[in-house]
């Protein structure tokens, strides 16, 4: 009895080092931009969301027929290169948070765009 039970502890053990899986770890070297990409991505999200909570911005959205709410979710839905491209848009503006026509214009056609496609 004590020779089957030893037998068993034996085989039981290895069986259970065999089931083990092998896992391996792999480690690679990120590029600089990756790095700053990868912090950058919610705060272009979140400084489009605060322009549109301007209620100029909302105003003017309600003048051209666009619901804030929709423009919101579709800023949300951007991509992260789409929001970059946004939010470097905004950053063209001038200091006195004035933008031009032509500047207002392309960002509410982005977004109403963008409502169209998704």
């Amino acid at each position: 009895m004590k020779l089957f039970s030893l037998m068993f502890s034996a085989v039981l053990m290895f069986l259970c080092l065999t089931l083990v899986p092998a896992t391996t770890a792999e480690a690679g070297m990120i590029g600089t931009s990756e790095a700053v990409s990868a912090q950058q991505q919610p705060n272009d999200h979140a400084r489009i969301d605060a322009f549109l909570s301007k209620s100029e911005v909302q105003d003017q959205m309600r003048a051209m027929g666009v619901d804030a709410a929709t423009a919101r979710a579709r800023v949300q839905a951007l991509t992260n290169e789409e929001a970059a491209q946004l939010a470097q848009k905004l950053d063209a503006t001038p200091a006195g948070g004035n933008i031009g026509t032509t500047d207002f214009i392309i960002i509410l056609l982005v977004i109403i765009l963008l409502a169209i496609v998704l």
